[in-house]
């Protein structure tokens, strides 16, 4: 694993591939979630949410026969352990992605499978995320507005790799590169290049980004204004940042900027470097810090309308701990023929080594944006059932880890009955270009326990090639 880590940022210093494959573990909102998503799932998509009134909705009025069908919405909410996780590329068919995630590809390639995927991914590459509520709590008031408190962990990686880089990393030195070859004082052969060239040249326009942190947040929202069918919300959220993770790499222009602060827990070698910001110890120490706001709004009209606004990820993190740089040098002397296999925790090792190929050089720290994004988005009800609407997601740190690209949804949310909610839609804007979000949403004991189980692309469930594997699934919201 420490390796590996080094492999993402010295060897790899790749990527354009951004992605946002979800904006949360959210299992019951991946269409329109900035207008309906409400209660501590609010704090990542819209606050103003939290100023929603509880009420009761009735589907079915009662009458002397029979029993009505209502769902009661209330005051507390609380979770724990929601999961989301992503994966795409529009390099890799669904089976070698499900054989990245599995790890279960022990067949070795055969030096055409590494040239045909050298085609594959040049120029293209692959990103995750991966988002994990701790734990969440709310509770929304009949009068003054509503508060939340909530601990989460958000993980995410995306890369793209130049055609250089590509064919570096799955022929190694049976690239044409290496014009050369020689025995070392151990008796293996190595590739040399007899006119070598620096990283930026060879990797141009190629990037990485990969970034683990946790959110302690606190949100407020509470209706600004009601009367003459207008429903005007407020809220916002305030973040205290830990972070345990930044790979921040990129190649534009033919230069060179890559920066690294990882905790110590994973004990990455930077060979003989050492840095000013060195963090002492084996545990999960964090290695940076920092603060982030979120702002929303959501206006609802008649009954009929809704409109939502929210501003994301205001603010940045100062990493200032095991902090290094790369250096830009030439790139001369391999042993190894590149991946042999899907197993890419295994195969990293042969690249990276104990990071003798990069020189890297310490520094007391760094600051990074957060990935600032404004999300946009109106419905219309067609009844008490049904809402459709669009929403877009708009990056305003384009170039910050983790930030999405511009992408579009077309969606729909539709109560089956008072306990099952179902929500899908099209999305526009992915790394696989488009997508299929799903959710499945089922309230239980009369709304008190809630769970749920969403795909940010159903698509890769019925199309083999589809390169986009996605689920999220939560079992333990409680409502009292």
């Amino acid at each position: 694993m420490m390796r590996v880590l080094v492999a993402w940022i010295g060897l790899s210093v790749v990527c354009y591939g951004q992605v946002e494959l979800s904006d949360s573990p959210r299992s019951g909102a991946v269409v329109l979630a900035p207008l309906f998503t409400s209660d501590y799932q609010a704090l990542w998509c819209n606050p103003a949410n939290l100023g929603f009134v509880p009420e009761t909705i009735t589907f079915t009025l009662g009458s002397p026969m029979e029993y009505g069908e209502y769902i009661t919405q209330r005051h507390w909410s609380i979770g724990a352990g929601e999961l989301g996780a992503s994966i795409a590329s529009d390099a890799l068919r669904t089976d070698q992605l499900r054989s990245i995630v599995l790890q279960v590809g022990t067949e070795r390639f055969s030096l055409e499978d590494k040239r045909q995927l050298a085609n594959q991914f040049a120029g293209r590459g692959i990103a995750f995320n991966i988002d994990a509520l701790l734990l969440g709590v709310a509770y929304q008031s009949s009068g003054w507005g509503g508060i939340a408190l909530s601990v989460r962990d958000r993980m995410s990686a995306e890369f793209r790799l130049n055609s250089v880089l590509s064919r570096i990393a799955f022929l190694g030195r049976l690239d044409s590169y290496f014009d050369s070859t020689a025995l070392n004082w151990q008796g293996d052969t190595v590739g040399y290049a007899r006119q070598p060239k620096r990283y930026s040249e060879l990797f141009d326009s190629s990037r990485i980004t990969m970034s683990w942190l946790r959110d302690y947040a606190i949100g407020y929202g509470v209706r600004l204004v009601s009367g003459s069918g207008l429903q005007l919300y407020g809220g916002v959220t305030l973040r205290l940042i830990e972070g345990y993770i930044l790979l921040d790499g990129r190649i534009d222009n033919r230069t060179i900027t890559a920066y690294s602060a990882i905790s110590p827990y994973f004990n990455v070698n930077y060979g003989k470097a050492t840095t000013p910001s060195l963090r002492p110890g084996s545990g999960l120490l964090p290695v940076g810090s920092g603060y982030g706001a979120d702002v929303g709004f959501t206006v609802e009209l008649n009954n009929t309308w809704r409109a939502a606004l929210a501003m994301l990820d205001i603010g940045s993190v100062y990493w200032d701990g095991n902090v290094f740089t790369v250096l830009d040098t030439v790139l001369n002397g391999m042993i190894t023929t590149g991946f042999s296999s899907f197993n890419i925790f295994a195969e990293a090792q042969n690249i990276t080594g104990e990071g003798g190929y990069f020189k890297w050089s310490g520094l007391r720290g760094v600051r990074r944006q957060l990935p600032t994004r404004l999300r946009l988005a109106l419905s219309r009800a067609i009844g008490i059932e049904r809402d459709i609407g669009v929403e877009a997601t708009i990056p305003l740190e384009p170039t910050a880890p983790g930030a999405p690209p511009f992408y579009v949804t077309l969606g729909t949310r539709y109560w089956i009955n008072a306990q099952l909610i179902v929500s899908a839609g099209i999305r526009l804007g992915t790394i696989a270009g488009w997508a299929l979000p799903l959710a499945i949403q089922l309230s239980l004991w009369d709304g008190r326990w809630e769970l749920g189980i969403s795909s940010q692309d159903v698509a890769s469930l019925i199309l083999p090639k589809r390169p986009v594997l996605s689920a999220a699934v939560a079992l333990a919201r409680f409502h009292f």
